[in-house]
C-alpha cells in the first residue's frame, strides 16, 4: 500500500533509484518509457517529461504531474476531444485543457483530470455531474458517509468530494471522486478499490485523500 500510495499520490519524498536492467531482461530508461506514453497519447506540446528518476509527466497547461509505474505499464495518458487532425468545433474545450492520467495497480484504480472549461464550471456541479454519472452505471449505488468538503487550512484549496459503494461483477467497491480549483483549472480525482467492509472502504477513503492531496500540492509547489 505504500508503494502504491507514493506512486499514484505523487509522493513528496525522493524518487528510488530506478532498477538497471539485466542481460535477460532490459529495461527502458524512465524518460524513454514516458516520451513513449506520451506520443501514444498524441500529447507531444502537452505534457512533457520529469526529470526526476520515475516514469513522470507533467501537463504543461494545469502543472498536473503523474508518476506512473517504474515500467509504465498499467498506466496511460489521455487527450479528451478531437484527434489532432480533427479542426476544431465552435465552444469546444481546446485540444490539451481536458486531458487525464490512468493508473491501475492491482485492483486499486486512479484517474486524475485536469481541465480548463472556455465556458466556467463550479465544484458543486462537477460533484454533481460525477453523482450522476455513478448512479447511472450503477443504480444501487449506495452513498458511503464522509467530509463532503475540505476547507483550505492546510494551504491546498477547497475540496469538495462525493463517495460510494457500488457493485461490480459480484464485488464491493469503494468510488469516490474530489475535485478542486487551481487558477483556471478544475482538478478532479476518481479513486476507486475493493472494499469488502467498512474497514476497507476506510482505508481506501484515507489513501483517495493522500492521492488528492498530494496531486494539489504538486502543483502549487511548481508554481
Amino acid at each position: 500500500m505504500r508503494r502504491l500510495l507514493l506512486s499514484l499520490a505523487f509522493a513528496m519524498s525522493a524518487a528510488p533509484a530506478f532498477a538497471q536492467g539485466t542481460e535477460e531482461e532490459p529495461q527502458a530508461a524512465p524518460g524513454s518509457i514516458a516520451i513513449g506514453m506520451i506520443e501514444q497519447a498524441e500529447a507531444d506540446g502537452i505534457f512533457d517529461i520529469v526529470h526526476n528518476g520515475q516514469v513522470s509527466v507533467r501537463h504543461l497547461g494545469s502543472g498536473m504531474r503523474c508518476d506512473f509505474n517504474r515500467n509504465g505499464d498499467d498506466g496511460r495518458i489521455i487527450v479528451f476531444g478531437a484527434p489532432v487532425t480533427t479542426p476544431p468545433t465552435p465552444n469546444a474545450i481546446p485540444r490539451g485543457d481536458d486531458v487525464a492520467c490512468d493508473m491501475t495497480e492491482g485492483a486499486v484504480q486512479i484517474r486524475t483530470f485536469a481541465t480548463r472549461y472556455p465556458f466556467g464550471s463550479t465544484l458543486e456541479e462537477q460533484i454533481t455531474g460525477v453523482e450522476a454519472a455513478i448512479r447511472r452505471r450503477d443504480p444501487s449505488a449506495v452513498r458511503y458517509p464522509g467530509a463532503t468538503v475540505r476547507d483550505t487550512e492546510d494551504g491546498l484549496p477547497l475540496r469538495r468530494s462525493t463517495r460510494f459503494i457500488i457493485t461490480h461483477d459480484g464485488a464491493r467497491l469503494f468510488t469516490r471522486a474530489s475535485v478542486a480549483r487551481v487558477g483556471d483549472w478544475i482538478l478532479k480525482l476518481r479513486y476507486t478499490a475493493p472494499a469488502p467492509d467498512d474497514a476497507a472502504a476506510a482505508q481506501a477513503d484515507a489513501a483517495a485523500d493522500l492521492a488528492f492531496d498530494g496531486v494539489l500540492s504538486q502543483i502549487i509547489e511548481a508554481r
